[in-house]
């Protein structure tokens, strides 16, 4: 029989996905608690999928459920759930969280018939929509890969406990949106006191990296078009840092200055990406401008 999956929360990510799958000629059910908002209806609406009045109604049509709303109600959600899910089902939670918070939704979906699977999601959704790379743990993850068989996800398989995913994603961050925010402070000197060009050539004899030209262009890139989303998984990871008890000194100070690129509107109005790093700092300098008049 063929799998069915059911969609708790159809915002961005969620409707996107649920689009995705829909194209592979899968049956999906959702759930959207803000249908009683007119665009949010009308859009849901337009997706084509079992639109279900309320939990129960969309765990009684899944085979799969996924989670996609944000991480202050996944516990609330996942306990609702509980009594809801039959021998068989997958309960996967696909919110940007830290280990600790799967660790807790899958301690409370353990209380239940079926099983749950930590999703930790690696991309942005809307652009690659049910393609979007993936990394999956608990003790549903086979039951999972079972399941979507033949729907094309991009999945990467851990280990056996929920959080090993998300723990996985969290360290990403942390290197990846470091080197973000010190290349974007890197930039910002550079443009005060100048060599940064020259220093970007040098780089390439000096460590294994051949071209620092590209990778502060590709580096930018991400801040131009998700300086926002990137900053607030900053934040996960510094809540991840803090509950092992590590103090989150340089992680804070990126979290910082992302959010500040942010606050910057960059990509405001849709304009075209920055063909490079250079194009993408004068695009900073002009929103500096443009907050001082």
């Amino acid at each position: 029989m063929a799998t069915r999956i059911g969609i708790i929360g159809l915002g961005e990510a969620g409707a996107a996905i649920a689009a995705g799958l829909k194209s592979e000629g899968v049956e999906v059910a959702g759930f959207e608690a803000r249908m009683h908002l007119p665009e949010v209806a009308e859009k849901v609406n337009s997706l084509g999928i079992i639109v279900c009045k309320d939990l129960e109604e969309l765990a009684k049509s899944s085979d799969l459920i996924l989670c996609l709303t944000h991480a202050k109600f996944a516990v609330s959600i996942a306990e609702e759930l509980v009594p809801l899910l039959q021998q068989g089902q997958v309960y996967s939670d696909w919110n940007s969280t830290g280990p600790q918070l799967k660790k807790t939704v899958g301690a409370v979906i353990a209380k239940s018939k079926g099983t749950f699977v930590d999703v930790a999601v690696m991309g942005a959704v809307p652009p690659l929509k049910h393609r979007v790379p993936i990394i999956i743990s608990g003790s549903g993850k086979a039951r999972f890969i079972e399941l979507t068989q033949g729907m094309n996800l991009e999945m990467e398989i851990s280990g056996d406990e929920a959080g090993e995913a998300s723990a996985t994603k969290m360290l990403r961050s942390i290197l990846v949106k470091g080197m973000e925010s010190l290349m974007l402070e890197f930039l910002l000197m550079a443009r005060e006191y100048g060599g940064g060009a020259k220093v970007l050539e040098g780089m390439g004899g000096s460590m294994p990296f051949d071209d620092w030209n590209e990778f502060a262009t590709y580096i930018t890139s991400r801040t131009y078009l998700h300086a926002r989303r990137r900053s607030a998984e900053l934040g996960q990871v510094i809540t991840t840092l803090e509950e092992a008890g590590i103090e989150p000194m340089v992680a804070s100070g990126c979290e910082k200055r992302l959010t500040w690129a942010a606050d910057l509107e960059l990509n405001a109005g849709g304009r075209q990406a920055p063909r490079d790093y250079n194009e993408f700092i004068d695009r900073v300098y002009e929103k500096i401008e443009e907050r001082k008049k």
